[in-house]
């Protein structure tokens, strides 16, 4: 039985409370449910030796690298690496104390800046981040809007991300703490820039701008709700960068890796969520340990604006730097994956996102390769879906004989009701191979799988019809023509 805080992190990570049809809940009860499962899941971790983050602020020790709790018996789950120099004093009021922050002054005023450096050779939970830098990863067309770069290196790219005080967007939401992550020799630098109160905004962002260049961006969901943010805010405050002297308005950079696309089509079997904290702990092998909820910095940031409890943010701080290396540690790992498709040991149903995946790259190659290992490794129902696929590749490249083989394993390993290689079959064999009788067999078969009367048996009812035409016709100029050499030939034999 899977651990219940395990359960309900699942359900606030995907935003989808496991609870019945709207209908059969009042409306205050729908809205108690998040909180609900929030304190649930505070309890259980209170059971298991964990703090209450809603305490008093008090000295806390900083998470050992090997994990506790479930954990403790996986010894390739660790935490992240240290995150730069300890703070002088973690007792001292001042968040700048605190953190080993420094004011950054710009044209426009100051703000908050806090620069750790991870050293390339420390690991993150099971990854060497020396190691994440070997293989670029392949870039989508909509990855590279200016069609320049095909691919990406981590080395050439800024890592963001934002915590921010809602999830809602639009023009009332603000990035009040934006990561920024960057190789720079043998180090990851995490760059951090953190708002003290509103009206630093336009100096934060300024500074950012400034600092991203025009280097390609790398973001974790970041295409759908970062970057449009970061864009809003730019925006929002165009005339004051003007007046400052810098350019007004956002930056275009030459490319935008958003790794959440990329990990729903890698890990599309094993995982059923996509949240950077399942990727950590299933991809990376990775425990953070003690860890502020993303759900619980807004209300920490908007605690440390009323002079409340410094910890809280400051935790926030951490939260946001260990998101920045994990997206430099899943880089890694998809690029590796990317780069020996064939050679990467994964589950039948990864292997057939990672062929998808690599073939809105234009790899169609490693797709083969890819879908061939996962075929080898299979049972009946894994291997189903990935010979459909190779057959679809084999048919679109002109390679009838291979499709057709795959086709019709597909239609052998096929569950009652799955009728879809027994149609590609019966459309192979009936407009390339001319075997009316061999098509018309399997298009019987798909038929007495469908519901009487839907559109898929009113399509194979046209198709058989359309069959019997033709057989009819050939059998006619078979007599015009008189007895022949081919005349006494049988249809191959093709079983269903």
């Amino acid at each position: 039985m899977s651990d219940p805080a395990d359960r309900i992190r699942r359900v606030l990570s995907d935003g989808l409370p496991a609870v019945p049809p709207p209908a059969a809940l009042p409306r205050r009860t729908l809205q108690a449910v998040p909180e609900a499962l929030r304190q649930r899941l505070e309890d259980l971790e209170a059971g298991q030796g964990r703090p209450d983050l809603r305490g008093p602020a008090a000295p806390r020790a900083r998470s050992p690298l090997r994990a506790s709790g479930a954990d403790a018996d996986d010894p390739s789950a660790v935490g992240p690496p240290a995150l730069g120099p300890e703070p002088g004093d973690p007792t001292a009021p001042a968040l700048e104390a605190r953190l080993g922050a420094r004011p950054r002054a710009t044209a426009l005023g100051e703000f908050l800046e806090v620069e750790r450096r991870v050293p390339l050779s420390a690991r993150h939970g099971r990854v060497r981040l020396a190691d994440a830098l070997a293989h670029p990863v392949p870039l989508r067309d909509r990855d590279a809007p200016a069609g320049g770069l095909t691919a990406l290196r981590a080395a050439d790219a800024v890592f963001l991300d934002t915590e921010t005080t809602g999830l809602a967007g639009g023009t009332g939401t603000v990035a009040f703490l934006v990561g920024a992550g960057f190789v720079e020799g043998e180090h990851f630098v995490v760059r951090q820039y953190f708002l003290r109160d509103f009206p630093e905004e336009a100096a934060l962002l300024g500074a950012l701008r400034a600092d991203l260049g025009d280097r390609p961006v790398v973001s974790f969901n970041g295409r759908s709700f970062d970057w449009p943010l970061l864009t809003t805010r730019w925006r929002l405050n165009r005339r004051a960068h003007e007046r400052a002297g810098w350019p007004g308005g956002e930056p275009s950079p030459p490319a935008h890796l958003d790794l959440l696309l990329t990990a729903r089509r890698l890990w599309a079997s094993t995982l059923h969520s996509h949240a950077l904290a399942a990727l950590e702990r299933h991809v990376l092998g990775l425990a953070r340990g003690e860890d502020l909820g993303g759900w619980q910095i807004p209300m920490a940031w908007f605690d440390y604006l009323r002079g409340g409890d410094r910890l809280r943010v400051a935790e926030a701080f951490r939260h946001n730097q260990i998101d920045v290396v994990s997206m430099l540690a899943l880089m890694g790992e998809a690029g590796r994956i990317l780069a020996a498709p064939g050679a990467q040991l994964a589950t039948p149903g990864d292997r057939l996102g990672t062929a998808r995946l690599l073939l809105e790259l234009g790899d169609e190659d490693g797709a083969r390769a890819c879908l061939g290992a996962g075929i080898a490794e299979a049972d009946a129902a894994e291997g189903r879906p990935l010979h459909l696929l190779l057959g679809w590749i084999e048919r679109r490249a002109g390679r009838d004989a291979e499709a057709l083989a795959h086709y019709e394993r597909a239609a052998a390993l096929a569950p009652p009701g799955e009728v879809d290689a027994h149609e590609q079959v019966a459309k192979l064999l009936e407009h390339r191979r001319r075997d009316y009788a061999g098509a018309r067999r399997y298009a019987r078969a798909a038929l007495a799988q469908v519901p009487p009367g839907s559109s898929a048996a009113r399509a194979l009812e046209h198709r058989l019809e359309r069959l019997d035409r033709r057989m009819a016709r050939r059998a006619a100029e078979g007599q015009a023509r008189g007895p022949g050499p081919d005349a006494a030939r049988a249809p191959p034999a093709r079983g269903a």
